[in-house]
């Protein structure tokens, strides 16, 4: 039970400790994720020590020297976009004034050239991808800056507040010592009017003191209020400037905008005209081949009426006749035979197929069962590393737990050397005892008395961090001698 009640602690702990980590983090989430979409408006304020006209505090204060303003990094220019080489354009159409001539077909040059008009387009979009990157990119760096120089600005207003009460302070302490060295001894004159006058000076002068104070008081607030006016007057400034590089930055980002759309849309165009005169190629082609199709079907034509006079003329002769007709025959007695022999052929070629694929059967089978093979002694090998991991940790924490109850262990002077005492110890998943059986006498009682309270007096008794060994702790028998 002690062991559950100390590590409610340490839980609740840890849990707190997750909680303050998670929570730390989504709010690192959060406000990463909003400035990264929303980058601050900064400005650009000039820190003045004193403002000109305005009279110094009453007392002198050592002020730092004001640091120069950091100068803010420009908007480089836009990267214009790379021209689209004309070199290969100029190639191309060469090589199709040269090969006009020639009937070969178009299509594989169109598909280069639409391939390559691709590609520009694709290296196109890439070098705006990364310009607009890099304007992103010094967007963040101005953005970090301005964050850096209203920090400065702020930590300028706390050092003059913390000058204001350093000067109040002084102007305090200045007066109060005044007031005290003011103020006279006090000394018992045993003459009544004589006291009167003197605590009625001493009334006028602290009346008199206290005026100056005052009025120190509401000069310096005064000067405090102008001062706070003229840094206000210079933030406004700062603001004014701030929006004016925004205007110019926003008018060169449309700028560069409508020169990458111009751009783009000169692009497409040739895209287009380059589209047209290969559909004006493609219909020239088109009118060759239908050309040609036409003269070819005139010549079929004239050959046909030639055979047909030829025929004519072999009608007119009995025995050329004859001698075709034998000449067919022979014809088809050798188409039989050719077509014999190729089924022939067939046949073996599908014999040659099915025993190949068998014996590539095989070979699949064989590689199976010797992988099957390899994988199951892996297994084994694996199972019995296991076990003997398994093994051995079971036995170092069975020595852990027999060293933990002999520490525990009270020896008195009158026990035997040789004494002996077995126990079966039934433990619980906690590590501690259920119950502590005596199976086997020592022979000395208090010896056995011994060794049951240093059982008792050890839990919780160690245990593996797995869980799936403990049946392996849940029955123990265990031995213990003096000697040992």
């Amino acid at each position: 039970m002690s062991a559950i009640v100390y590590a409610k602690p340490y839980k609740l702990r840890a849990g707190a400790l997750a909680l303050a980590v998670h929570c730390a983090f989504f709010v690192l989430l959060y406000f990463g994720a909003s400035w990264k979409a929303q980058p601050p408006q900064g400005m650009v304020v000039d820190i003045w020590d004193s403002l000109p006209g305005i009279e110094a505090a009453p007392t002198p204060v050592n002020v730092e020297p004001p640091k120069p303003p950091i100068e803010r990094p420009k908007l480089s220019k836009p990267v214009p976009p790379v021209a689209l080489p004309k070199a290969d354009i100029v190639l191309s159409q060469k090589k199709r004034h040269q090969e006009k001539s020639k009937p070969i077909k178009i299509e594989p040059k169109r598909q280069i050239e639409k391939t390559n008009v691709q590609a520009e387009q694709k290296r196109q979009e890439k070098l705006k991808v990364q310009a607009e990157q890099k304007v992103l990119a010094e967007q963040r760096a101005q953005a970090e800056q301005k964050m850096i120089e209203e920090q400065k600005v702020r930590a300028e207003h706390e050092r003059a507040r913390a000058e204001q009460a350093d000067i109040v302070a002084k102007i305090r302490r200045n007066l109060k010592a005044e007031l005290e060295k003011a103020e006279p001894s006090k000394v018992i004159e045993p003459v009544k009017s004589a006291a009167s006058l003197k605590a009625d000076f001493e009334l006028a002068e602290k009346k008199r003191l206290q005026e100056k104070f005052q009025e120190a008081l509401k000069s310096e607030a005064k000067r405090q209020i102008e001062k706070a006016d003229a840094q206000s007057k210079l933030k406004a400034q700062a603001e004014h400037k701030i929006e004016a590089e925004q205007k110019v930055e926003a008018e060169q980002k449309a700028q560069a905008e409508q020169k990458t759309q111009a751009e783009q849309k000169a692009l497409a165009k040739q895209k287009i005209q380059a589209e047209r005169r290969a559909e004006a190629e493609r219909r020239a082609e088109a009118e060759r081949k239908a050309e040609a199709e036409r003269k070819a079907e005139m010549e079929q034509k004239a050959e046909m009426e030639q055979k047909a006079e030829a025929e004519r003329k072999i009608q007119a002769k009995q025995k050329a006749l004859a001698e075709k007709k034998e000449q067919a025959e022979e014809k088809e007695r050798a188409r039989q035979r050719a077509h014999a022999e190729q089924k022939l052929l067939e046949e073996q070629k599908e014999q040659a197929e099915q025993k190949a694929q068998a014996e590539q059967r095989a070979k699949v089978e064989q590689e199976r069962a010797r992988a099957e093979q390899k994988a199951q002694a892996e297994q084994e090998r694996a199972r019995a590393a296991q076990a003997a991991a398994i093994g051995k940790e079971v036995a170092e924490y069975k020595a852990k737990i027999i060293a933990k109850i002999r520490r525990n262990i009270v020896m008195l002077p009158d026990i035997p050397y040789n004494a002996r005492a077995e126990f079966d110890v039934t433990l619980l998943p906690g590590g501690m005892v259920l119950n502590a059986i005596l199976v086997k006498p020592s022979g000395n009682a208090a010896y056995d008395s011994a060794v049951e309270r240093a059982i008792k007096k050890a839990e919780p008794l160690p245990l593996p961090p797995d869980a799936a060994l403990f049946n392996n702790f849940r029955e123990l028998h265990l031995k213990f001698s003096p000697k040992e």
